[in-house]
């Protein structure tokens, strides 16, 4: 009895792990920090003057635009008039699913100038990311499937 219990537990944990594994997420999710920050900053004027920005924690809010294939390091955010503005962890703590390509995402983060690409550096082995001027530092991201203007219902399922 004890066995068939401990059998049936240890199945649940490799299913669930695998699930998770996978990127399939069905009810929102969160990647690194929790997001504190209320107010969104409007993307398209932040893709437009990202200087004025530079230093200051925000909140990104809108549709993932597109998604790093390698690690799922970065995502562009892209709001409701197709602006959008690249989020990227820098230091890879905070990596998305990789099939999460138009699910409504929070980020939070600092604005910070990405150094200027030296013409002769290598490329890494694993992946390759996009080198904007301007990034969102990303620390936290909430995620759910689903586009950003779905009924909440129908992104939770």
């Amino acid at each position: 009895m004890i066995r068939r219990i401990a059998r049936a537990a240890l199945a649940a944990t490799l299913f669930a792990s695998a699930a998770g594994a996978a990127g399939t997420l069905s009810a929102p999710s969160r990647f690194g920090a929790a997001v504190r920050v209320k107010q969104p900053v409007d993307v398209a004027q932040l893709a437009a003057t990202p200087e004025k920005f530079k230093g200051r924690t925000v909140r990104l809010e809108g549709t993932v635009k597109d998604v790093c294939q390698g690690k799922g390091c970065w995502v562009q955010v892209a709001d409701a008039s197709g602006a959008s503005f690249m989020a990227r962890s820098v230091d890879e703590s905070v990596l998305l699913p990789k099939n999460c390509k138009g699910w409504h995402v929070v980020v939070q983060g600092k604005v910070m100038a990405l150094p200027a690409r030296v013409a002769n550096e290598p490329a890494p082995r694993d992946h390759a990311c996009p080198k904007p001027e301007y990034i969102v530092s990303t620390s936290g991201v909430e995620l759910t499937p689903g586009p950003m203007d779905a009924p909440l219902q129908s992104r939770t399922r």
